[in-house]
């Protein structure tokens, strides 16, 4: 038994549901062909390849805010969903986006390529050099027809006569640009101008698709040179234009940007009344800090001079006091010395010597009178030994007050050596301590602006000026920072 059979409006509304939940967003690439504009704003056409068509139509509301329009014969890429007419049971492409054939891959190709060249540091801003001010020498790359060439030579016409322009040119559209570029740079890059421009007229993204290449990026960014890129309108926007050192809207923007014109240098001048009463104002400026410097310094020369000759002064005073100390010291040693060597005098020991001989003698003497009985030959052996002795004695004594005067003398003169010995080194050291020895073995003095002796690092604050004394001469410096060394 068959099913029940349904009606044409029932069949057609399933497929209806099914073909727009089923596409309800597709993207068709084809060609534009039977395109009709009716009053209604409504645009009627089909998309073609080689093998089939389907039925399109845009919606007067979408045709409005579309950004490229349909064109017959052209291929383009449609954006929308299918809508199926219940009458006739046909369906056809409601289309709300339409985009050039190519444009969509050449935008992913951009931003992958924009990623990768980001990566590589090519865009950083730390790398881009500054353009100079006021270039004496332009360097241009582009084509020699092109009018963006007669563009900027025209804007830079209004420039200071000095100016120097330096074409090197190159194709500026196609698969043999980007070389044409790089081998550009390379020719102008040895006449070292002072800024090169980078420039073309507007045109279609596939028309400025060279200046997205590696090639040309990598030539800008190798470039020793500040380049400024012009390509294009202000919409246009190319790889080139983020590794370039400037960005311009346009050609002839670029040409603005690399050097001020006649009117805006001439106003930039000061008027020469003004200008030279600027001068005379620096002048007596500069006068008034010299004179302020130069007395400054006479100074701290003078303090520093006072300085050292007071220490001297003190110096020398100490060292007469320890030489006289000294000195006393040495003469209570010599008289210590001639303390204990008076009883060793010759003179004294003869004496004693003569009185113990005398005392002898009369001792003898008093024994012959109380009629000893020693005859002559017993007394002869005692005069002999008296004459003996008394011989004995003296040359001992003399070679005894020989020898101890010999040490004497030979005590002072080592003495008196070890003395001025330790005077000289006193002296050297006096000297090894005084200021042109010190500031000759690297040191330096230091004073404010007031002319204070700096010893410490607080007694400085930022900005401060002071003056560095070398053994050579002075030096005027400006504190910039500040380290305190905390205990």
């Amino acid at each position: 038994m068959s099913a029940t059979p349904i009606s044409v409006t029932e069949l057609t509304a399933r497929i209806k549901t099914l073909l727009e939940q089923g596409f309800a967003h597709v993207e068709v690439c084809g060609e534009v062909s039977r395109l009709t504009s009716p009053a209604s704003g409504h645009l009627y056409f089909t998309i073609k390849d080689q093998h089939a068509a389907i039925a399109a139509v845009v919606w007067r509301s979408a045709a409005l805010r579309l950004k490229t329009r349909p064109e017959e014969g052209r291929e383009f890429i449609f954006s929308g969903h299918l809508s199926v007419y219940e009458p006739r049971g046909s369906y056809q492409l409601v289309v709300t986006r339409i985009e050039e054939a190519g444009a969509g891959r050449l935008a992913a190709e951009f931003e992958k390529r924009k990623q990768l060249f980001a990566e590589r540091g090519w865009f950083d801003p730390a790398r881009k050099r500054a353009t100079p001010r006021l270039p004496r020498h332009i360097g241009i790359v582009t084509s020699a027809t092109a009018a963006a060439f007669e563009d900027v030579k025209k804007v830079l016409a209004t420039r200071p006569g000095w100016l120097r322009l330096t074409l090197s040119p190159c194709l500026v559209q196609g698969a043999e640009a980007p070389a044409s570029i790089a081998a550009a740079f390379a020719r102008l890059i040895p006449q070292q101008p002072d800024v090169i421009l980078l420039v073309r007229g507007g045109g279609s993204m596939e028309d400025l698709w060279c200046f997205n290449d590696e090639t040309v990026v990598k030539a800008i960014v190798d470039c020793p040179l500040p380049v400024i890129s012009g390509i294009g309108h202000e919409i246009d926007v190319t790889l080139a234009d983020f590794a370039a050192d400037l960005r311009a809207a346009t050609p002839s923007n670029a040409a603005e940007l690399a050097c001020p014109s006649r009117d805006e240098l001439r106003q930039q001048l000061p008027r020469l009344p003004l200008l030279s009463q600027l001068i005379c104002h620096r002048l007596d400026d500069t006068a008034k800090a010299h004179g302020n410097l130069a007395q400054r310094s006479s100074h701290a020369i003078r303090r520093g001079m006072d300085g050292r000759l007071h220490a001297s002064a003190q110096a020398l005073n100490r060292l007469s006091h320890a030489g006289k100390d000294r000195l006393t010291g040495m003469r209570r040693g010599m008289r210590a010395l001639a303390t204990r060597l008076t009883p060793l005098e010759p003179g004294r020991q003869l004496r004693r010597q003569r009185q113990s001989l005398t005392q002898l003698r009369t001792r003898i003497e008093g024994i012959g009178n109380r009629g000893l009985r020693l005859g002559s030959r017993t007394l002869a052996p005692v005069t002999r030994r008296l004459a003996a002795t008394r011989r004995g004695i003296v040359p001992g004594l003399e070679r005894s007050l020989a020898g101890h005067e010999h040490r004497l003398h030979t005590a002072l003169a080592e003495m008196l050596a070890g003395h001025r010995h330790h005077f000289d080194l006193l002296v050297g050291k006096l000297q090894a301590m005084g200021p042109e020895q010190v500031l000759e073995r690297g040191y330096t003095l230091a004073y404010a602006a007031d002319g204070r002796l700096l010893t410490r690092a607080t007694q400085l604050h930022e900005g401060d000026a002071m003056q560095v004394q070398f053994h050579d001469g002075t030096a005027n410096a400006r504190v910039e920072t500040i380290e305190v060394e905390r205990p």
